[in-house]
């Protein structure tokens, strides 16, 4: 029972004595045999009417315990628990007489495996039920097919088998990718919402880029998101060694192996930036998933604005902002919330705003300007910049302008981040110009407030004084 908390062993006694045959199922059993963390979620499969017991649960539970009916056709029903966070224990009926029958109509080997719930009460596993092999797929690291249904059944099981991929590290059986082509179509029926939480859920993985390469090669991408296909076979100039699609590719790899090697160059601000990568802007659905969308995206806008000029070098002026027409026509058929759009749209709009950065260390004026422009989202911008930089190496790249990128990127971090916990006092407000200089609303007076705030961070006024100096010399100007 260590992978549950003290608190449900209770209501896991309630449902055995209501339901003698009862099984813990699903992704905790996996979970439970490979050692790995526990879960707040829990499935059960039980003999009879699950939502049924779902309510005889909450009610023999008392306050603290809520009944969510999830599905009246098919007799499930969740118990929602409060201690310490959120514990659900989802209650559905077995699909079939026994539990081979339901075993054998779920999506993975790996997810086909039950433990007989008094034995999991009692910290047991002498009654595990795997007719299908899941737990020597668990040690042979493999995502399997439970039947050559199981995508014609429900063919959003295609991107939880790279989901899974991802986020267990296992390869995908060939068997089960053979499969792949007879339903792929299909995935354009599934809804919306459902292929956003997938697709999410695999980006959020630490190391997805694997999954995202064989997904590519099954072809989900081109049904999924049809707008990024011209990206393919599309050459870039000589800073690029990759085509767009590829590129755009190894910029996720890139972000990955920054998290993975702790941010070797950032050094102390490794915690900071990791922390923000992990915050939700909606709940589970965290930023680095959603950086990760937004370099998939960030030059799916090239092939339109590819251009030949007259020197014979490749260009693409103004790609950023079809790109972020793209990523809102896809964002918005997936349903993100406006938070997500927002944060991604300006990703992918902003990303070529520090490429300043790959020739220069970045100034106190410089770094204020962007996190003026950015705010919080200004850390997943330079993160992005530094991984689109790290997947550009073609012949006119040079090592150097990586290193000064690197370098510049921290500091400019180091900075934005001081600038996030404790923003200086503005020396003169906007009401203050108005009265000392007789100015109006309007978009000058939100100019000064911008000059005197970079004059500031610059260290090079300290005092009221030297501000109203500064703002007299720049009307004289």
């Amino acid at each position: 029972m260590e992978m549950i908390p003290d608190s449900t062993k209770e209501i896991l006694r309630i449902i055995k004595e209501l339901a003698p045959e009862s099984y813990l199922v699903g992704g905790a059993v996996r979970d439970y045999l490979m050692g790995r963390p526990r879960r707040a979620d829990l499935d059960l499969a039980v003999k009879g009417n699950g939502l049924e017991l779902a309510r005889k649960v909450v009610d023999r539970t008392g306050p603290g315990a809520t009944l969510i009916p999830l599905d009246s056709k098919r007799f499930t029903g969740r118990v929602a628990l409060r201690s310490n966070g959120i514990i659900t224990i989802d209650i559905s009926a077995l699909k079939g007489e026994t539990i081979y029958d339901d075993l054998g109509k779920r999506d993975f080997t790996i997810n086909s495996v039950a433990i007989v719930l008094d034995d999991f009460v009692h910290s047991g596993l002498k009654r595990v039920v795997d007719p299908l092999g899941g737990q020597a797929d668990m040690q042979n690291r493999i995502v399997k097919a439970s039947s050559p249904d199981v995508f014609q059944d429900d063919p959003l099981r295609i991107l939880r088998a790279f989901r899974f991929s991802a986020a267990l590290d296992f390869r995908i059986s060939p068997d089960t990718l053979d499969l792949i082509p007879a339903s792929l179509a299909s995935l354009q029926d599934v809804s919306s919402e459902r292929v956003r939480d997938e697709l999410i859920g695999l980006l959020a993985a630490d190391k997805c880029f694997p999954a995202l390469r064989s997904m590519d090669a099954a072809g989900v991408f081109e049904v999924l998101f049809p707008e990024l296909a011209p990206m393919k076979g599309c050459a870039q100039n000589e800073y690029h060694h990759l085509d767009v699609w590829d590129h755009s590719l190894e910029t996720v790899r890139c972000l990955e192996a920054q998290v993975a090697l702790r941010f070797p160059c950032f050094d102390s601000l490794t915690p900071f930036i990791e922390q923000y990568l992990g915050e939700q802007p909606v709940t589970g659905r965290p930023r680095s998933a959603l950086l990760k969308l937004a370099a998939i995206f960030h030059d799916a806008g090239k092939p339109e604005t590819r251009f030949v000029d007259a020197g014979g070098r490749v260009r693409f002026f103004g790609h950023e902002k079809v790109s972020e027409n793209i990523f809102s026509q896809v964002g918005g058929r997936l349903k993100l919330a406006t938070r997500e759009m927002t944060i991604i749209k300006e990703w992918i709009l902003g990303h070529m705003r520090p490429m300043v950065l790959k020739e220069q260390l970045i100034s106190k004026r410089a770094a204020h300007r962007l996190y003026r422009k950015f705010r919080t989202d200004i850390f997943g911008l330079l993160l992005l910049h530094l991984a689109d930089l790290a997947a550009s190496r073609g012949p006119a790249r040079t090592p150097e302008a990586e290193a000064i990128a690197c370098n510049s990127v921290s500091r400019a971090i180091e900075m934005c981040s001081e600038l996030e916990k404790s923003p200086p006092t503005p020396l003169l407000r906007g009401r203050d110009l108005m009265s000392f200089f007789g100015l109006g609303s309007g978009p000058q007076l939100g100019r000064i407030l911008n000059h005197l705030a970079e004059l500031q961070a610059e260290g090079e006024i300290t005092s009221t004084e030297e501000a109203i100096a500064a703002v007299r010399k720049y009307l004289d100007a």
